[in-house]
Parts: structure tokens; sequence; C-alpha cells
């Protein structure tokens, strides 16, 4: 292979070996690329169950097109009969190699995990599940948006279950193949369920996480059967008993996807993702400029045209609206009164105007004839409309709280009360929810937009009663003290 051709590359050396086949890396003359060109071994060429699962990777990875997932260039068979595919060249290391080195940082960790989780919601959001997450199909490259960061490429998607017959036929595997690497696979897929869908690469990464903030594997034994035994029947040692400084709430973020049972896991994958996010801080921070915020002084500005509930405060902007109630004096009955009548009048006048004016004015002239729109741009041709498919297909997105009754908040805009829906556009960048109940701390909380998703914010934690009583409205407070009241409630 070296020095020869494969489409418009030309392979430069072999940079990796396998049961499967080879790995060269090649070079496009022409614009100085590199890439990875991947070649199943001539024997397994002739297995037409393998070449289905070759295929498959290229297909599911090019379906998805996600920055976190390795790009596909190409794809084809060699002159031998032997196919190949041109993908993405990663110049770094798998995650195997990094967990050698011990267990990762709290903050790379959940960092690495949220990039993966990110992959793969997007598969799932295209009906494709990975079904073979290990840490070798995970590489860890610079990430060329955060100087001294990593970025995590998921890699090897020959095992992915294609769900949409769209993308074609989906292989048919032997019986009785065990697929995936037992070390990290599901319950599910250890009793070789034939219904294996996207909460099993939950459990797959729920391994890898425990594995990354540990250093250790949850199940591990002597033998093939022995591990499989382990995820099927066996409950994890908690994380924190090998990790004691592990925060609870990434523990139980672990020990959910780790259930036994797929309907105890997280609900989907972008709400494993959300929670993480959650975990990473993000909330924090925006705590933190909440905090500053609420330290300054703030001016209300009351709009007589608004609702009683809503009111506007100076220093977080005029569209944010907290709902803070106060009695309206006499003045903005009065005025209310006034601006009532005027309407009243105002619309009396033009009923009339619009029942007069058709028995007064003269007739319209007939429309002048045109040219047909095709010809009317001649020489120039209409352009087609754009197809349906092209459009962002829009998901309901279920909002939930426990206890019930949450307002939800986007940005500054309040959304919905729990329980509820927000419509978003699948497959659109991650949308932060901000839950908030009285008595209680706001949550936070950042998902993916899929179908089927349901964010559920948890208030497990009132807020002390001193702060909570500061947030009771009480008639005939002075301006500021108003002011300060909905600079806590916010």
């Amino acid at each position: 292979m070296i020095g020869t051709r494969v489409g418009n590359y030309r392979v430069e050396s072999l940079i990796g070996e396998g049961g499967m086949g080879r790995v060269y890396l090649a070079l496009h003359p022409g614009i100085g690329r590199r890439a990875a060109i991947k070649v199943l071994a001539p024997g397994e060429a002739e297995d037409p169950h393998v070449v289905s699962r070759f295929i498959t990777e290229a297909r599911a990875a090019n379906a998805i097109r996600h920055p976190n997932i390795v790009d596909i260039y190409d794809s084809g068979v060699l002159k031998t009969g032997t196919p190949y595919i041109v993908m993405e060249y990663l110049d770094g290391d798998p995650l195997s190699r990094a967990l050698l080195r011990g267990p990762a940082s709290f903050e790379d960790a959940i960092d690495w995990t949220c990039q993966i989780a990110e992959a793969l919601a997007a598969a799932h959001a295209h009906d494709v599940v990975h079904r073979d997450l290990k840490p070798d199909n995970l590489f860890l490259v610079t990430d060329p948006r955060r100087p001294g960061k990593k970025q995590v490429k998921v890699l090897d998607f020959g095992i992915a279950k294609l769900q949409r017959r769209t993308l074609g036929q989906v292989h048919k595997t032997r019986t009785g193949a065990l697929l995936g690497t037992p070390l990290y696979m599901s319950p599910e897929q250890c009793k070789s369920t034939k219904e294996i869908d996207s909460r099993t690469d939950i459990y797959s990464l729920g391994v890898i996480l425990y594995e990354l903030v540990t250093g250790k594997r949850p199940f591990d034994g002597d033998g093939v059967y022995a591990v499989i035994n382990l995820h099927v029947s066996e409950p994890p040692v908690p994380p924190s008993t090998y990790r004691p400084d592990l925060p609870p709430e990434l523990e139980a973020i672990i020990l959910q996807a780790l259930a036994k049972a797929p309907d105890e896991r997280q609900e989907s994958m972008a709400v494993l993702l959300s929670r993480l996010e959650l975990v990473r801080g993000d909330a924090r921070a925006s705590e933190d400029a909440l905090a500053r915020a609420r330290s300054q002084s703030v001016t209300v500005v009351q709009h007589p045209a608004l609702p009683p509930t809503l009111r506007e405060t100076g220093t977080l902007g005029d569209a944010a609206v907290s709902k803070s109630a106060t009695a309206p004096t006499a003045n903005m009955h009065h005025r209310r009164r006034i601006w009532l009548s005027a309407a009243t009048a105002s619309g009396i006048v033009l009923v009339g105007f619009v029942l007069w004016r058709p028995l007064t004015r003269k007739p319209l002239p007939a429309p002048e004839k045109r040219a047909p729109y095709s010809e009317s741009l001649a020489p120039q041709a209409a352009l087609p409309p754009s197809p349906a498919s092209t459009m962002p297909e829009a998901v309901d997105i279920g909002l939930a709280s426990d206890p019930a009754g949450a307002s939800v908040f986007v940005g500054d805009v309040l959304v919905g009360t729990t329980p509820g829906h927000f419509k978003a556009a699948a497959g659109a960048d991650p949308v932060e929810f901000v839950f908030r109940l009285p008595g209680f701390e706001p949550q936070r909380i950042r998902a993916l937009p899929a179908a089927g998703l349901t964010v559920n914010a948890k208030f497990p934690n009132p807020m002390p009663a001193k702060r909570a009583s500061s947030t009771k409205r009480k008639t005939g407070d002075s301006r500021a003290s108003t002011a300060t009241d909905i600079q806590t409630e916010r």
C-alpha cells in the first residue's frame, strides 16, 4: 500500500494494525491535507457481515456530522475488491492511553464526558446507537478553540445500529455473536437482548466516567463470562470508595447511568449531558454573576401597561421580569379607568368608520395584467422552492420539576411552568433552562434539543428561612425594599 494512490490520496505510512485491517497515513498532494485510510484485511473482506459493519461505520458517521465525531471524507473499494474508508487524521492519543496514567482531574473527566455525551446525543437524534463505546474508540486531540484543552473524537461506529430505514439496510449479526467489549457492555448487551436502544450507550459512558474519576473499572474479572455476570447481577462499588473527594452530584450521575434496568438510567443522553453541565460549574458562574448584580443598587421601573404581577429591574435589563406583586395604587386605578374609557370611545369611532367607508368609496380599478412569474424573470429561471426536508425538525422538550409549579425561563424570558413543554429545533445548540420555585434555590439545566427529552429539575434544598422570608411581598413596602426583594427572588 505504501506509495500507492487511494482516490485522491497517496499512502505515506502504516500507523495502525488490528484484527480487522490496517490504518494508513495518507496525503492529498493537491491541498496537503492528511487523512487516515482504513482498509479491511483481505480475509475479512470476504465476510459479508464484516463488510456490512465496515460500511455502517462510514454511513453512521457521515449521517451525524458532529465536531466530536471523526469526519469521513470518502469510501470505496480497491482494485483488489477490498473496501476502504478515508477519514479525518487525528494527531493525538486514545483515551485508553490517558487512563494508564491514573484517574483524571474532575475538570477533565467532566469536560471529556460532556463532549462524548454531546456527540452521542447528536447520534441518537439521528437514530444511530454506537453500541461499542470504550476508551479505545475515544481519541484526545488538541482543541483548536481552547488552548491547553483536549477535544474528544468518537470513533468506530462499526457495530452501530442504524434505526432509520432511510439510511440503508441494517447489517444482521451472526447468531450468538458478542458485539462490543465486555468491560464496557450494558447488561442488555451481555444478555444478547434484541431490543437495544440508546440507553446502552448511557451505560457504557457511565462505565467510562467511573474509570475516569477512580482509575478503576466498575466491573472487572478474570474472564469474559465473569465480567458479563458482574454487569448483569452485581451492583458497582460506589466510586467515592476510591475517590472520597468525589462530588455527590457526580457520583449520583454515575450510579444512575450504571443502573441495570434501562428505564432506571437517565431518560436520554441529552438529559445526562444536562446533568453533567450542571455539575461542571456552568451554573456556579451564572450564580456568581447574579450575586454581583444583587449587590448593586437597583432602580425599579414600573410600567402600567404590564400586568400587575410583572415588574422590570434596571440592573438585569428590560426583559428581566419577576413575579413580585404589589397592590396597585389608587392613581394607577384612576389612570386605567381613563385609558379604558378612551379605548372604548376610539373603538366605537373605528367601527363606525369601517362600516361607513364601503358605502362611500369608489370601486377599485381592475388589477393590471402581469406576466407570469417565470416570464417576468426571464431569461433567469425561477428558483425551485426549498424542500421541506431541509427545514429543521421541531421537537417538544418536556419541562418538569419536583415539586411541580416552577417557573421556567430561557434567558430572561418566561417560557412556561412545570409541568409543561418547550418547542425547539432538533439538533440545535444546547438550551439553558432556569427553573425558579419560591423558597428554593434556582436550578439551571442545559439540554440539547432532542425528541422525547424531558428536563426535570429537582429542588432538594430549600433556602434558609431568613432568606426565604425576605422574598415575601408586603403591601406598602418602600420602593427600595421592593427592589431588594425582586433581586433576592431573581
